[in-house]
């Protein structure tokens, strides 16, 4: 595909080289705050970089030959169905390769907030969380920080586009807004606070796998400190609510092979891990997937 099929929908775009680069965190500073703010406002660019995303490479081969869909449901299972591993610039090529074909923007699964998607692209891959947080976030292998240290690390792009996001919710109490706030709290550090935005959240709307899923990822991450080992139990509870709502969320099914664990339940964990695997045997939350099985298979 040629790297300006893009363009073809808005003429201010990047080209298909600038946003592999700014995956592959290859953009200055200032350049990666151009795609950032672009991103938050293109449905298209949003999507081509989302989806584009979720098959984050762990090698390069050369691009399929495609049969165009015809429609965009086809192309969406098309690309989620797509057994090939893609690197970053063939997996533009290939998301764009959908949004020329239908013609236009393939709504996404969920609709975030401007400030969420610009939370989620600040975020990148400079992951700080050991669970899965829903949303759209690109697989980063965990970044080891002790407590307290992920706020004074965070970068700036992360911490303005997460004052955003708390912004946009300090004068809403809706289970969106407030899964919103909590995901942003605890992208900058603020266990505590993200996870009591993310229970109000869900005693609101108990019945969204989501948000139980996100609860599941912040318990987890809390888990970690020594006072706080009962949350890995929360956690697995949390995961567990998420998955009898919806039993192929990838966010909660990694949660709940996490919890598992954490909880010392290693042939449940196994079992688990090779549950998200039949579901996702692709992308970067895969192979860390298999690290996990692996692991507790020569323990085992």
């Amino acid at each position: 595909m040629a790297p300006s099929a893009m363009k073809t929908h808005v003429d201010s775009c990047p080209d298909l080289e600038t946003l592999a680069a700014y995956i592959d965190g290859q953009l200055t500073k200032e350049a990666r705050a151009d795609v950032t703010q672009h991103l938050t406002g293109c449905e298209t660019c949003y999507f081509v970089f989302t989806e584009s995303a979720h098959m984050r490479p762990t090698m390069a081969i050369a691009e399929p030959a495609v049969e165009q869909p015809t429609s965009a449901k086809a192309a969406v299972t098309w690309w989620r169905s797509s057994k090939v591993i893609w690197s970053s610039a063939a997996g533009l090529a290939a998301a764009a390769v959908i949004v020329v074909a239908v013609g236009g923007i393939i709504p996404r699964q969920s609709s975030e907030s401007t400030q969420m998607r610009a939370l989620v692209a600040a975020v990148g891959t400079d992951r700080t969380i050991v669970g899965r947080l829903s949303g759209g976030f690109e697989y980063g292998p965990m970044r080891s920080a002790t407590r307290g240290e992920a706020i004074s690390t965070t970068s700036p792009d992360v911490r303005i586009a997460a004052a955003e996001v708390e912004k946009a919710t300090a004068d809403a109490s809706s289970a969106e807004a407030l899964r919103d706030r909590g995901i942003a709290e605890l992208v900058v550090g603020d266990l505590d606070r993200g996870i009591a935005a993310l229970e109000r959240a869900a005693s609101i709307r108990p019945n969204d796998a989501r948000i139980q899923s996100d609860l599941a990822a912040a318990y987890l991450q809390r888990a970690l400190q020594p006072a706080r080992i009962d949350d890995a139990r929360r956690a697995l509870m949390a995961a567990n609510r998420a998955i009898t709502i919806n039993r192929t969320l990838l966010e909660a099914l990694f949660n709940r092979a996490v919890a598992l664990e954490r909880s010392g339940l290693a042939d449940e964990a196994r079992d688990a891990w090779r549950a998200y695997l039949v579901i996702d045997d692709q992308s970067g939350w895969a192979d860390e997937s298999r690290t996990h099985l692996r692991a507790l298979e020569e323990r085992r």
